[in-house]
């Protein structure tokens, strides 16, 4: 996947990553233009974009929780026309590259077939269901792997 660069988001791109999640997700589901400022100023929180040419095509936030032990993954998100590609998990392994704690966690909808499947080729295992975690009722997956360091 030549010509794509990962590289840290800055508050500058919240409308950007608003709008590809907009692209990716339910209206439910998309994240606001407030929260991506949010994680792109919070200290500590890494986010990621992907870029080809002058297009954001792929975004990926991490949150250490050091005191649980574990970066949590807040979002992944991949331009529908990037997708199976691969940038979904160069996201990641970009993203899990920057924390040193012993375990990552994500949250996904168990609906969400195609990031299921993303994740445990990645390494995470469903550990828990998070009955109507979703604004619409929908239960979640708690999907956690440990940190080998190999990202």
């Amino acid at each position: 996947m030549s010509g794509v660069e990962i590289v840290r988001a800055s508050w500058r791109d919240a409308w950007s990553l608003s709008r590809l999640d907009q692209r990716c997700f339910s209206r439910i589901d998309a994240y606001s233009w407030l929260t991506y400022l949010s994680l792109c100023m919070w200290p500590g929180i890494v986010t990621l974009k992907a870029v080809a040419g002058e297009r954001i095509v792929g975004v990926v936030a991490g949150d250490p929780r050091k005191r649980r032990g574990y970066a949590l993954i807040v979002t992944l998100a991949v331009d529908p026309d990037w997708r199976r590609q691969g940038l979904g998990a160069r996201l990641m392994h970009a993203c899990e590259a920057r924390f040193d704690l012993p375990r990552f966690r994500l949250q996904v909808r168990k609906s969400n077939a195609p990031a299921i499947r993303l994740y445990r080729r990645l390494g995470y295992a469903i550990v828990d269901t998070l009955p109507g975690y979703y604004g619409d009722g929908e239960d979640g997956y708690v999907m956690d792997k440990a940190n080998t360091g190999t990202g």
